[in-house]
C-alpha cells in the first residue's frame, strides 16, 4: 500500500455534516416528487430508458446518443423536432436519446441563474421548459451536463424527474467550480441530497449517470485508473447511496481498439449491467479540416457498434459533428451525423470477424486488474489515514480536494517509475497525455533555434482558462516554462475579478487565458475592465482555444476575435505565435 504523505484529515474541515444524513435526506424528498412518462417511453411502451436499454440488449438492436444545447431552450426545442423529421425523412430511426447540454449557470440554484454570466447553451428556466424537454419529440433526454454535481443538483434533480427523466447525471462534475461558487462543502451536500433522490427510485429505472470525463478521469494518465475511478464512484453511488451508477466516457480517445478494450473493462466492473448511458465520440481526433475528420467519424462510430453489437451492451455511441471543434454544431450537422451513424450498423456485422477481439480482451482484462489495483489502494489508503470510507461526504470531498494529480500519484495502478510524470508507469497511457506530449514536443522543436528563451526568459506570464480544460492549460504552461517564461499556472475555472487578484499579487508581466466554453468576449469584457479599475491596466491579455459567444440573429455562435482585439485582447490562434506575441510585447513591440 502507498504511503500517503499528506495529511488527509486536514482537507476535511472540522463541523463537516455526515453524508449518510444528506442522502437519507434526499431520498425523503421524494415522497412529495411525482414523476411523470416521458413521449419516448409512452411510445415504446416502457417505464424508463433503462428498460428501452435492456430490451436493446436482449433483442440485439442500436441505440443511439447526440448532443444538443444550442443557444437558448427555444432554440433548442425547435432543433430537436427538426432533427426528428429529418431521420424520418431520410428513412432511418430518429435518435433514441440525447443528452442535454445546458450551460453552467444550470448547475447554480435558481434563484442564481439569472443574475449570472450567460454562457453558450440552454438553461431550463421554467417548469414548461423542462416538461418540454421530455414532451417535444419522442427522443428520450438525458438531462446532463450541469444538472447535478453543482449547488443546484437537488432542484434539478426534482425538476428532471417532474419531467419524465430517468438517467440523470453528471456525478464527474461534483469536482467543478460553478462561476463565483466557492463553498464545496454546499455543494457536496447537494449533490449527495440529489443522489439520495434518484436512488429513491432506483426500482423504477432512474439511473445516475457520470461522464468521467468531466471528472479527474478526464486528466488521468493511465486508462486503468479510468477503471479504478469508476469503481469507486460506483462504490459510492450504489453502495453508500443506492442508486443505479452509469459512467460514461470516451470523448478525449481516439484509438478505435483501446476505446474497445476500456468500455469492456467498465462493463466488466458493472455487476448489475446497469447499461451504459453513451460512450462519447472522438473529440481529440479531429482538425479544422471537415471533410478529414469524416474518416475519424465513421472509424470511431463503426468500432463503437461492433463493441455494442458483438458483447450485448445495450449502450448508445455518440457520433460527433466534424465541425465540433470550432463551434457548436448546427442542428441540420447533429443530423447528418446521426444519419451516418444509422447507416454505419448495416457495416458493423461484415467488419466483425476481421477484428482481433482476442487481443482487445486481453487489454480489457489487464485494465480490470489495474482498476481494481486503483480501488483497494484507495480505500484502503484514505481509511488508514483516518477517513471514513463509510460516509460519501468525506470521500467525495477529500478526493475533491486532493486532486486529480495527487490521487494517480498516490492510488494508480501503474508500477513506480520516477521517469514518468506522475511517478508511475502506466498500464495503458491515455491518448490525450500522448497527443498533448506529442504536441508539445513539436513545439518545443519549432521554437528550437528561435531565440525565444531570450525574448521572454524571466517574463511573468499568469496561465489560466475559463472552464474545465486542463490539458489546453498544461499544454501552455509546459511549453512557455520550456522556452524560459516564469508561469504563473492559476488553474482552471477562473473568474475575472480572481485572474485580476493574483496578477496584482504576483506582478504578472502578461495573462494567457485558454477558453472552450463560449464566454470569450463577454469574459475579455470583463476582465480588461476589471484589469482597468484595478491600475493594471497596463497587462498584455492573451486568448485562445474556442472564441466564440451567441450573438442576437445568428443560430449558430460566432467568431468574436475582432471584439477581442478591439478590447485590447490579443489573439494569436497558436502557441509558437504567442510566443512571438509575448516577445514582441516585452520587446516594446504590438503584439498580434
Amino acid at each position: 500500500m502507498t504511503e500517503i504523505d499528506v495529511d488527509l484529515t486536514a482537507l476535511l474541515p472540522p463541523d463537516l455534516p455526515d453524508g449518510r444524513e444528506a442522502v437519507a435526506e434526499g431520498k425523503a424528498l421524494a415522497r412529495d416528487v411525482e414523476r411523470s412518462r416521458s413521449l419516448f417511453c409512452e411510445e415504446k411502451g416502457v417505464s424508463s430508458e433503462r428498460e428501452w436499454r435492456e430490451r436493446a440488449r436482449t433483442e440485439g438492436f442500436a441505440c443511439t446518443c447526440m448532443n444538443i444545447g444550442l443557444a437558448t431552450w427555444a432554440d433548442t426545442r425547435e432543433a430537436l423536432g427538426l432533427i426528428h423529421e429529418d431521420a424520418l425523412s431520410r428513412g432511418v430511426r430518429p435518435p433514441d436519446r440525447f443528452n442535454l447540454i445546458a450551460e453552467r449557470r444550470m448547475g447554480l440554484p435558481k434563484d442564481k441563474r439569472a443574475a449570472a454570466a450567460q454562457e453558450t447553451g440552454p438553461v431550463m428556466m421554467t417548469e414548461q421548459d423542462w416538461w418540454e424537454l421530455a414532451h417535444t419529440v419522442p427522443i428520450q433526454p438525458e438531462a446532463a451536463d450541469n444538472t447535478i454535481g453543482g449547488p443546484g443538483s437537488v432542484e434539478n434533480a426534482i425538476d428532471a424527474l417532474r419531467a419524465g427523466i430517468t438517467t440523470i447525471g453528471v456525478l464527474s462534475q461534483y469536482s467543478w467550480r460553478w462561476p463565483y461558487f466557492d463553498d464545496d462543502v454546499t455543494q457536496t451536500m447537494e449533490v449527495l441530497k440529489a443522489a439520495g433522490l434518484l436512488a429513491a427510485f432506483k426500482d423504477d429505472g432512474v439511473i445516475f449517470d457520470s461522464y468521467l470525463e468531466d471528472g479527474y478521469p478526464g486528466v488521468f494518465h493511465d486508462y486503468a485508473n479510468y477503471i479504478g475511478w469508476a469503481i469507486l464512484e460506483r462504490y459510492i453511488s450504489e453502495e453508500l447511496i443506492g442508486a443505479a451508477y452509469s459512467p460514461s466516457w470516451g470523448g478525449l480517445t481516439q484509438n478505435p481498439v483501446v476505446k474497445s478494450a476500456v468500455t469492456l473493462a467498465l462493463e466488466a466492473v458493472n455487476p448489475d449491467r446497469v447499461p451504459l448511458s453513451y460512450v462519447q465520440g472522438d473529440t481529440i481526433g479531429n482538425t479544422p479540416d471537415f471533410d478529414a475528420n469524416m474518416a475519424v467519424l465513421n472509424t470511431d462510430v463503426l468500432f463503437m457498434k461492433m463493441v455494442d453489437r458483438r458483447y450485448r451492451l445495450g449502450t448508445a455511441p455518440i457520433a460527433v459533428p466534424v465541425t465540433e471543434t470550432e463551434r457548436i454544431p448546427s442542428w441540420d450537422e447533429v443530423a447528418t451525423v446521426q444519419t451516418i451513424s444509422r447507416r454505419l450498423e448495416d457495416y458493423a456485422p461484415m467488419v466483425d470477424p476481421v477484428v482481433n477481439w482476442g487481443r482487445i480482451e486481453a487489454m480489457r482484462d489487464e485494465l480490470v486488474r489495474g482498476g481494481r489495483a486503483f480501488f483497494e489502494a484507495a480505500i484502503a489508503g484514505l481509511s488508514s489515514a483516518g477517513i471514513d470510507v463509510r460516509d460519501p461526504a468525506q470521500l467525495l470531498l477529500v478526493v475533491k480536494r486532493l486532486g486529480s494529480a495527487r490521487c494517480e500519484e498516490l492510488f494508480g495502478a501503474g508500477t513506480p517509475n520516477p521517469e514518468y510524470p506522475r511517478g508511475r508507469r502506466p498500464v495503458l497511457e491515455t491518448d490525450l497525455v500522448r497527443s498533448t506530449m506529442q504536441e508539445r514536443e513539436r513545439l518545443l522543436a519549432e521554437l528550437r533555434g528561435r531565440s525565444e528563451e531570450e525574448a521572454i526568459r524571466g517574463m511573468k506570464v499568469l496561465v489560466t482558462s475559463t472552464d474545465v480544460h486542463e490539458f489546453a492549460e498544461f499544454l501552455l504552461s509546459s511549453t512557455l516554462s520550456a522556452v524560459g517564461a516564469e508561469v504563473i499556472d492559476f488553474g482552471v475555472n477562473r473568474d475575472p475579478e480572481d485572474i485580476v487578484k493574483a496578477v496584482i499579487e504576483t506582478d504578472a508581466d502578461a495573462v494567457v487565458i485558454s477558453t472552450h466554453n463560449g464566454v470569450a468576449r463577454s469574459f475579455g469584457q470583463r476582465l480588461m475592465g476589471e484589469l482597468d479599475s484595478a491600475g493594471a491596466g497596463g497587462v498584455a491579455v492573451f486568448m485562445g482555444g474556442v472564441l466564440n459567444e451567441d450573438v442576437d440573429g445568428s443560430e449558430i455562435p460566432v467568431d468574436v476575435s475582432a471584439d477581442l482585439n478591439a478590447n485590447g485582447i490579443s489573439t494569436p490562434g497558436t502557441i509558437d505565435r504567442l510566443v512571438d506575441a509575448l516577445g514582441e510585447r516585452r520587446g516594446g513591440g504590438v503584439a498580434a
